[in-house]
C-alpha cells in the first residue's frame, strides 16, 4: 500500500518562516532609520556652509540683486531655521529675504555668533561682526543627540566642522 503525500507546507513551518522574515525587516527598517537621521545633519549641515560661502561670494563680488548698490550678506539664525538677507543687519521685514526651514528633527542648539548673525562685509568678505570665541554654530539632530559644530573665523572662512 502507497501512502500519499499531501504537497504544501505546515502551519509551524509557514510561522517560523514569518518570524523570520518579521525579524530580519523589522532589523532592516530600523538600521535605515539610523543612517536617514545621520543623513539629514550631515546635508544640513552641508547646506548650511554652502550657504555661508555663497552669501560671502556674494559680499566679495558686490552682488546687487538688482539694487543700485552693492551691500553686505549675512545669514540670521533661528532654533529651527536660518535667514539669508541682504544689508548690514538682518530685517524680519525686508522682502528679499530668503528662509531656509531645518527638518524636524534638526534644530540650531548652540548659536554663538554675535546677535545670532553672520554678516559678510562687501568688499572684501570678511566678518564684520565678528568676536573672538564667539565664532560657532552647532547644529543638533533631537532624535538622535547627535551634533556638527561649524566654526568660523574672522575672515569668514569654514576652520573646522566637528
Amino acid at each position: 500500500m502507497k501512502k500519499k503525500y499531501h504537497a504544501g507546507f505546515s502551519l509551524p513551518e509557514l510561522l517560523i518562516v514569518l518570524t523570520i522574515l518579521a525579524v530580519l525587516f523589522s532589523l532592516t527598517a530600523i538600521n535605515l532609520l539610523t543612517a536617514y537621521h545621520k543623513n539629514t545633519l550631515h546635508t544640513s549641515v552641508t547646506t548650511l556652509t554652502s550657504d555661508l560661502k555663497h552669501q560671502q561670494l556674494k559680499a566679495m563680488v558686490g552682488d546687487t540683486e538688482g539694487q543700485t548698490s552693492s551691500s553686505p550678506y549675512g545669514i540670521f539664525f533661528q532654533p529651527n531655521n536660518y535667514t539669508l538677507f541682504r544689508g548690514s543687519a538682518y530685517s524680519s521685514s525686508e522682502a528679499s529675504n530668503f528662509i531656509i526651514a531645518l527638518n524636524s528633527d534638526l534644530q540650531f542648539s548652540n548659536i554663538l555668533v554675535p546677535d545670532s548673525q553672520v554678516i559678510f562685509a562687501k568688499g572684501n568678505g570678511e566678518i564684520s561682526n565678528y568676536i573672538e570665541n564667539f565664532n560657532y554654530v552647532t547644529l543638533k539632530n533631537i532624535r538622535t543627540d547627535e551634533t556638527k559644530t561649524i566654526q568660523i573665523n574672522q575672515l569668514g572662512t569654514i576652520l573646522n566642522i566637528y
